[in-house]
């Protein structure tokens, strides 16, 4: 255990601008629905989890970019208003309300050409500008409210 802190403290922080950056650029490939950049940010063993839905986190590059496409063919992402984006040593937590129209399904409901805006959280873990977890939490509730 004390092995694993002195490690960790050891290794270099990414640094608030370069942790920004790397949020930014996803942020941007989604917006433009840029499959490569997303690749390009992805870790090879990176890790996927939504939370709040029953499906298996999904690990590995391919899986995860496969993933982000479904969700670029199903809604397109119009804006993300930022809430608050709260930094650690190799992560951030970005915290946003985003604003889509749903043709297809997002995060299991359908939503036939119709706007919604929700909250959405995502913490994104990173090693050298890369992508190695991310854990996304979507307002689940307020898309139900919009689309059910």
């Amino acid at each position: 255990m004390l092995r694993a802190m002195l490690t960790e403290r050891a290794q270099p922080r990414a640094g608030r601008e370069g942790l920004d950056r790397a949020v930014d650029a996803w942020a941007r490939a989604e917006h433009d629905a840029d499959d490569a950049e997303i690749q390009h940010l992805l870790d090879r063993d990176v890790v996927l989890v939504v939370v709040g839905l029953d499906e298996a986190d999904l690990h590995g590059r391919r899986a995860v970019a496969a993933w982000h496409r479904e969700q670029a063919a199903n809604a397109l992402h119009e804006r993300d208003l930022p809430v608050q984006r709260v930094h650690g040593w190799s992560s951030v937590l970005d915290d946003v309300v985003r604003e889509s129209r749903v043709s297809g399904r997002l995060f299991g409901f359908a939503g036939q050409g119709r706007q919604v805006r929700y909250r959405l959280r995502r913490l994104f873990e990173l090693h050298d500008g890369r992508l190695v977890r991310l854990t996304v939490w979507p307002d689940l509730e307020a898309l139900r409210r919009q689309l059910a």
